[in-house]
């Protein structure tokens, strides 16, 4: 069963009928994300020139205003109309959308009579709009290039093997990262394991990277690789290669939590934050920002699906609720 998911407006000669694709009844005051999307179909092409604020609008009830950051797109095959919000609406609030004439068709015909459709906003979603801002410059596309990847993460829980010659602070910073990780969110649970990794840490010199994975990219001293099934972007398997002849004990640490992190599904550096773990620029923060622990926990959110786009992955966000 879905919820009323678009209005369909069927343009005859003279009058307009709008179809309810749901089990409630048209006249329910249906409640809605902050960051609703609504759809309305019509039989025959619209003229660009009649889609515009004018002829469909939102309005908030509690102001008696009409919400100026929406977005009105039109199909290529100009039969629907797609009224998106720039900023989500504010929560618990009453908005009515209006389908005003002149609506007319490229052949001419005229919409002859107007619709409305009343919605209530929830309450204000589990995470913000500052995190979710963020979790879209982490968590999608690739650290190198330009690859338009969905989300992606584990659904089976992470072994972790190590190799070669960590010091006791870097298994220390390895540990600590591992029980973080587990504290923040329950999907998975990471572990050491001294058999059948699935993700293994290999403590080398710098010369030696190219031992374990083709072509490193030259100049890191950290390093992370993971593998999906094609088309299905569940992660199975990675490798992450430390340093341990560049860094000092301290940018080891770093390295350490962040690879390890990266490798988990949220592999994008950004400039957005200097203290983050996922800033772009060299650093040896050897903490997590709250920013940074709210994106492992986004990440690991059960409704959120590895595959996922970043438009469903937010609108998911915008319906979950504290």
């Amino acid at each position: 069963m879905k919820w009323i998911r678009s209005l369909i407006v069927i343009l005859l000669s003279m009058t307009v009928i709008v179809i309810y694709q749901s089990l409630t009844y048209a006249d329910e005051l249906e409640t809605v994300s902050t960051y609703k999307s609504w759809k309305i179909t019509f039989n025959t092409p619209i003229s660009p020139d009649y889609i515009n604020s004018d002829s469909i609008y939102v309005m908030n009830e509690e102001t008696g205003k009409r919400v100026s950051s929406v977005q009105l797109n039109l199909s290529q095959d100009q039969k629907v109309v797609t009224i998106q919000p720039t900023v989500p609406y504010n929560p618990t609030t009453t908005f009515t959308l209006h389908i005003k004439q002149p609506i007319i068709s490229t052949k001419g015909m005229p919409m002859m009579e107007g619709e409305q459709k009343q919605f209530k906003t929830k309450g204000k979603p589990k995470y913000s709009e500052q995190a979710m801002e963020y979790f879209q410059e982490i968590a999608f596309g690739s650290e190198w290039g330009d690859a338009d990847y969905p989300v992606r993460k584990w659904n089976n829980n992470p072994r972790i093997k190590v190799f070669g010659n960590p010091s006791d602070k870097d298994m220390n910073a390895l540990q600590n990262t591992i029980s973080e990780v587990n504290g923040l969110q329950d999907h998975i649970e990471l572990k050491l394991v001294d058999s059948d990794p699935n993700i293994k840490i290999y403590f080398v010199p710098l010369e030696d990277f190219g031992e374990y994975v083709d072509n490193p990219k030259a100049g890191n001293w950290g390093l992370f690789y993971y593998w999906w099934e094609p088309g299905e972007f569940v992660i199975d398997e990675a490798e992450i290669l430390i340093s341990t002849d560049k860094p000092t004990p301290k940018g080891r640490s770093h390295l350490i939590r962040e690879e390890l992190t990266q490798s988990l599904g949220l592999p994008r550096d950004s400039y957005s934050y200097p203290k983050s773990m996922f800033f772009q620029d060299y650093t040896t923060v050897t903490a997590y920002t709250e920013l940074d622990k709210t994106l492992i926990q986004m990440l690991y959110e059960d409704e959120i699906k590895a595959g996922m786009t970043q438009v469903e992955a937010i609108e998911v966000f915008h319906n979950l609720l504290p």
